[in-house]
């Protein structure tokens, strides 16, 4: 569990950014930027630029999760400073691209906000990704948006980490919001889940125009979960995968096993 704290010295948030394509074979987020591009009135609100944005468009043309690279494990500061060249990878490139329109990364200038779409196999429905627990606007954001998906739910991962410089595409942004649903298998698209990513986008938008405009959220706290361990399955003495998911887990993903 972590709280919101008093935000009453935090700026505005004027420019706000949409990522879909991150990984190319994730749909949802494909979609919904396409379809934003196409017509914004649905993402449009007063007091603030919004601007959807495919971000790895050569992974999305051919229905992949990157070409040369994980985009979304691009964003270090050696990446971002290397020397031009046709021989980086494409993603490098493409990372460089996107930190000189949305960053640059840990500068004033850089966007105030990006929410970066992403799809996943995982029964895990409809999940934000913070990367601090100090980030009161986020916190608050996140707090605001699992209350108005009532009775739906919307579980917070924290990825923070004491040394763990992030690389992720969003992280150019002043606060990063990962923004997962699934189940959803890659290449394909769920109505389902698509409208799930939907409305955790309409009311993030919401909560910060309400934010710009003033209005005073009372200090919460949000329920958040944490990577500790990974457990890997049993496995023979060649190394096979011995064993599967026993069927009275299989699709209880955040539910605790004992």
């Amino acid at each position: 569990m972590t709280s919101c704290h008093n935000y009453e010295s935090l700026p505005a948030a004027r420019r706000v950014a949409i990522f879909g394509g991150t990984h190319g074979n994730e749909m949802s987020g494909v979609t919904l930027v396409n379809q934003w591009i196409k017509n914004e009135t649905e993402i449009q609100r007063p007091g603030f630029q919004i601007k959807p944005f495919i971000t790895n468009p050569r992974a999305v043309e051919k229905c992949t999760r990157y070409i040369d690279t994980d985009l979304n494990r691009a964003f270090t500061t050696e990446n971002l400073s290397a020397e031009k060249s046709e021989d980086l990878p494409y993603e490098v490139r493409r990372a460089q691209e996107i930190n000189r329109l949305f960053g640059p990364k840990g500068s004033q200038e850089a966007y105030d906000v990006i929410f970066d779409l992403h799809n996943t196999t995982s029964n895990m429905g409809g999940t934000l990704i913070l990367e601090s627990s100090k980030d009161d606007c986020n916190l608050q954001m996140v707090h605001y948006v699992q209350n108005a998906l009532i009775p739906m739910s919307c579980s917070v991962l924290l990825t923070e980490h004491p040394t763990l410089k992030y690389a992720a595409s969003r992280s150019v942004a002043k606060h990063a919001v990962g923004v997962e649903v699934g189940p959803q298998p890659h290449g394909t698209i769920r109505g389902d889940v698509l409208f799930t990513m939907k409305k955790i986008v309409k009311h993030a938008l919401d909560f910060i125009q309400l934010f710009n405009e003033g209005k005073e959220f009372s200090p919460c706290t949000v329920d958040v979960y944490r990577l500790t361990e990974s457990v890997d399955y049993p496995r023979d003495k060649d190394g096979n995968i011995s064993a599967v998911i026993h069927t009275d887990l299989q699709v209880t993903n955040t539910k605790e096993l004992y």
